[in-house]
């Protein structure tokens, strides 16, 4: 894949310019491949937020909910959601280690 002739306006060349004279990037081609990955990984990402809410919509819509009214409620979520977490696999892989599981995980 290549660009083909790209017209920027001067604020931005000028922006570009400066970061391959301070080294930062190589060329001013690697800084518009590197801001494009970016800018993908940036609406990829917007997709899954709006994905996560939309359905966290329907679940509260749905009744599927809970009620978090006082900090001792707050602390009982926090424990069984720290639970779940630890008793999933891929959890455990993300923190890079196996901590000591809960007994309900067993």
């Amino acid at each position: 894949m290549g660009f083909g002739k790209v017209h920027l306006p001067g604020h931005i060349k000028e922006s570009i310019d400066g970061e391959v004279t301070a080294g930062r990037v190589a060329s001013e081609t690697e800084f518009l491949v590197e801001a494009a990955r970016r800018y993908a990984e940036d609406l990829e990402g917007e997709d899954e937020i709006v994905t996560e809410a939309l359905a966290g919509i329907a679940d509260s819509e749905a009744g599927r909910h809970v009620t978090i009214a006082t900090p001792a409620d707050a602390e009982t979520h926090h424990k069984q959601t720290m639970t779940r977490l630890l008793c999933a696999d891929d959890a455990l892989f993300w923190m890079g280690h196996r901590p000591s599981l809960p007994d309900s995980c067993r």
